[in-house]
C-alpha cells in the first residue's frame, strides 16, 4: 500500500478530513519543512503547501516565505508534509493525532532523496514525535539541532516556531535561526 492509500485509510483519529492525492510537496532542498496539520483552506484542497485555492500564499505562507528568502530558497522549490495527515479542528487532540500519524510520517522522511537530511519541524507536536520526547517547554528546543535516525538514515532536526502570523514569535524569533541554517547548510 502507498503512503496516500494508508493515509486514506487510516482511522486512528477517528473519521476527520485528511490529505488526498499529496501526501508530500516534492522539492529539491536538502531539508524538509514539516507543518503541525493541514488547514481545511491550504493544500488539503489546494493540492499545493502554502496556497489557497486561488493560488494565492496563505497567511503561514508568506511569513515562511520570508524566512526562507534568508537561505536563498523559494517556497515552491521545498519539501514539505504535515505531521498529522488529518484536520485537526481541535488542537487539544493535536498531540495524540501527531503520535497516531508518526509511523507514516517518517515513511515519508526515508523516501526522500538522500540529499535531505535536515528535517525543520514547525511547532511543538512534530518535534515531540520527531525527537520522541515530551515537551514542556517549546523554547528550549527551538533553533537547537538534533541528531536522530529513521531506519537507516540519519537526519539533523531543527526546530522553528510556527510561522503562523497569530504567532508572535513565527518571523522575528525565527530569523537568527534561519540565519544559523545558512550555516548549517553550508557544513552540510
Amino acid at each position: 500500500m502507498d503512503i496516500i492509500q494508508e493515509i486514506a485509510s487510516c482511522s486512528k483519529c477517528g473519521q476527520l478530513q485528511k490529505l488526498s492525492g499529496v501526501a508530500i510537496q516534492e522539492g529539491h532542498t536538502p531539508f524538509i519543512i514539516i507543518g503541525e496539520s493541514p488547514a481545511k483552506d491550504g493544500w488539503i484542497v489546494s493540492k499545493k503547501a502554502f496556497y489557497n485555492t486561488q493560488g494565492k500564499l496563505q497567511a503561514s505562507g508568506r511569513v515562511l516565505s520570508k524566512l526562507l528568502d534568508i537561505i536563498g530558497y523559494n517556497i515552491d522549490d521545498i519539501y514539505f508534509t504535515e505531521c498529522c495527515k488529518c484536520i485537526i479542528e481541535d488542537r487539544k487532540t493535536l498531540d495524540k493525532c501527531a503520535e497516531n500519524c508518526k509511523e507514516i510520517l517518517f515513511k515519508q522522511l526515508l523516501s526522500l532523496d538522500s540529499f535531505c537530511n535536515i528535517i525543520i519541524p514547525m511547532g511543538k507536536s512534530p518535534t515531540q514525535v520527531l525527537l520522541n520526547t515530551k515537551i514542556e517547554r517549546f523554547s528550549d528546543y527551538v533553533g537547537k539541532t538534533f541528531d536522530i535516525t529513521i531506519g537507516e538514515r540519519s537526519f539533523k532536526v531543527l526546530p522553528i516556531y510556527h510561522t503562523s502570523p497569530l504567532n508572535p514569535k513565527g518571523y522575528t524569533e525565527n530569523i537568527p535561526i534561519f540565519e544559523n541554517l545558512k550555516q548549517l547548510l553550508r557544513n552540510n
